[in-house]
């Protein structure tokens, strides 16, 4: 049995969640360890949380909220690739929009990924128990192995 081979499990596709916390770039580190040496093309993906409109006709309200975030997201995948660059692994970046565990699990689905990595940020107490982790969610729901990073 290969280490690309183990017990009829291949890993070809990985896909890291990065949200700009320090997890999520400890996940890209670690996808970065386990891709190449499996063969595994690997996806750094961040969502960018839609935001409530405040009327019904989107003409009339500011996009300047989105388009902060649209940067944030962009400047937050542009220091996950550096991360990657830094560790010698190549890697493909997808910006998404929407419900953060919703979109994982769908851009998951969509590219038939075989492992997907997130950070935790180590949310406890009332905040986890009524309203859980993106981290839980994806876990509970993903098609795939989920590896939480801590």
């Amino acid at each position: 049995m290969s280490s690309k081979d183990a017990g009829g499990v291949r890993l070809k596709a990985i896909l890291v969640a990065v949200d700009g916390s320090e997890y999520s770039y400890k996940a890209v580190h670690y996808a970065c360890l386990i891709g190449p040496a499996v063969g595994a093309e690997i996806l750094l993906l961040h969502v960018v949380p839609m935001l409530p409109s405040a009327t019904p006709y989107h003409d009339t309200v500011s996009d300047q909220p989105f388009l902060a975030l649209q940067q944030v997201g962009e400047d937050i995948l542009a220091r996950a690739k550096a991360v990657a660059s830094s560790d010698g692994c190549k890697v493909i970046d997808l910006l998404s929009h929407g419900d953060p565990a919703s979109r994982i699990i769908e851009v998951a689905e969509e590219k038939k990924v075989d492992l997907i990595m997130v950070g935790s940020r180590g949310v406890s107490g009332i905040r986890r128990l009524f309203v859980g982790t993106t981290s839980d969610k994806v876990a509970k729901s993903a098609p795939c192995p989920v590896l939480i990073v801590r």
